[in-house]
């Protein structure tokens, strides 16, 4: 073994027994401090009581232990080890800290077992755990975290077997009889703030090098009639734009898209003896896992289709989502005057407006509307223009440089063949980024300006507009590669 390679697995080593060390030195002592407690409350939903004993499940819940002293040696590089001991210690404070504050205690009898080999994990259990140290559940969140680590080290059957196994082991503190519910979802509370605290920059890699894949397979398909040099710099640019940025944003937007799912998920149980508001509110959480889903995944067609429109089972599955931003758009949209900014002679940018709006501006026939909103439908006056273009991104996500470059020449394309009685509008919901990424990047290339002057020109006529380190990143990238 090199030296490089010995240094790698001390610093594992130690993280194990700093982790362990920090386990040893929180749990059993707030376990001891409830224990001395008058009486110490539980937390029972109703339907718990249907919740069976397995027995069986006491062997994925056995092998956390195994799990935390192996997980740091799956952990390749300095950073991904760094930011799992953070991950642990955040969780496991956070958690201690609860225990001492807000105690609770397993309220169900444990049913005899008969079974000798499962009665010596339980021996162990009974003897070295304890009612208490419920909410958070460690086990759940430990379960989180180590399958935030493995998840990319095994691809195929062993990667299922893994995330089975790991499922099981949330899953089983229920079933031997150690958490209630409660426990669980508290647990996917914290471990999901962790991972928007401490991001892991592998977990980042990862989602690079399925993207940029993809995106080379693309570029290569779609440059083939391209200078070569050209198409080269320009793929070495986006690459590197991604490998800093692309990854991260939209990883921590599904975190809190995740975040906040996990928190109307318990709201609903919370609600288990209303009527309507448990759907509701169940909805409410299967509505963000979902969008976070895609926006993790990049995925900014998962809504719309090419032609901007949004099937019906869509519209309604994702009706939440919609009115929250339709809400967002009808009360919260500055009433810029004009609504729509004339940034070039005849291409008009800014929010989505309504009908009325655009007959008011004279803009109600006659157009080039390109719609970058992936989350509303456009009006029905914009999208029934015979030249319709519908390139919907995400909201204040990473927009893929190759999206980006195939949007702005369609862009310029349009606008340099605009019919003489025609106007063009780009636009997006609000009217602060997107749409004014795209402005910016034509009345660059447009105006012969570079950068600055053009973000310059555009804040001018609007002050409104919002750039975000990683949009002028973007821009940057992306006029490197046309130039």
């Amino acid at each position: 073994m090199d030296e490089k390679r010995l240094k790698k697995r001390s610093s594992q080593f130690l993280v194990v027994i700093y982790c362990l060390l920090l386990f040893q030195l929180t749990y059993p002592l707030t376990a001891v401090y409830a224990s001395s407690l008058a009486a110490v409350p539980s937390f029972v939903f109703d339907f718990e009581q249907h919740i069976p004993f397995i027995p069986w499940m006491i062997l994925p819940y056995m092998s956390s232990g195994l799990f935390l002293c192996l997980v740091p040696f799956y952990c390749g590089q300095k950073k991904e080890l760094l930011c799992y001991a953070k991950r642990f210690t955040f969780v496991t404070l956070i958690a201690a800290l609860c225990f001492l504050l807000f105690p609770l205690r397993f309220s169900f009898d444990r049913p005899q077992v008969e079974n000798r080999f499962f009665t010596i994990f339980f021996s162990f259990l009974k003897e070295y755990d304890s009612p208490f140290n419920q909410a958070p559940s460690l086990h759940v969140a430990y379960a989180f975290l180590f399958w935030s680590v493995l998840r990319w080290k095994f691809n195929g059957w062993k990667k299922i077997i893994l995330g089975l196994w790991l499922l099981l082991m949330g899953l089983a503190t229920l079933t031997v009889y150690q958490h209630h519910v409660i426990d669980l979802l508290t647990a996917c509370l914290l471990i999901q703030v962790s991972f928007i605290l401490f991001p892991n920059a592998i977990e980042q890699q990862h989602n690079l090098r399925q993207k940029s894949g993809q995106g080379r397979r693309s570029s290569h398909d779609s440059s083939s009639d391209e200078d070569n040099s050209g198409g080269v710099n320009s793929n070495i640019a986006g690459e590197r734009y991604e490998r800093r940025i692309l990854p991260t944003r939209n990883q921590q937007l599904a975190n809190s898209y995740y975040l906040i799912g996990w928190l109307f998920l318990l709201l609903a149980l919370c609600c288990e003896r209303y009527a309507l508001l448990p759907i509701a509110f169940a909805w409410i959480a299967l509505v963000c896992f979902a969008v976070g889903y895609n926006y993790l995944c990049g995925n900014r067609r998962f809504l719309k289709d090419n032609r901007g429109r949004i099937p019906l089972i869509k519209k309604v599955f994702y009706a939440p989502y919609q009115l929250a931003y339709w809400l967002m758009w009808r009360f919260f949209r500055k009433e810029n005057n004009p609504p729509l900014m004339e940034l070039l002679p005849r291409c008009y940018v800014g929010p989505r407006l309504n009908a009325s709006e655009f007959v008011a501006l004279g803009l109600d026939r006659d157009l080039v509307v390109f719609d970058l909103a992936a989350e509303l439908e456009d009006i029905k006056l914009l999208a029934a223009m015979e030249k319709y273009y519908s390139f919907p991104l995400l909201d204040i996500a990473e927009v893929d440089v190759e999206d980006g470059h195939v949007i702005i020449d369609a862009m310029l394309s349009a606008y340099r063949n605009l019919d003489e009685h025609e106007n063009m509008v780009i636009h997006c919901t609000m009217g602060y980024s997107r749409s004014m990424i795209f402005a910016i990047l034509m009345t660059r290339e447009l105006l012969s300006l570079d950068l600055n002057n053009a973000i310059d020109q555009v804040k001018s006529v609007n002050r409104h507009v919002v750039l975000r380190g990683h949009a002028i990143q973007l821009m940057k990238i992306i006029v490197a590669g046309r130039s």
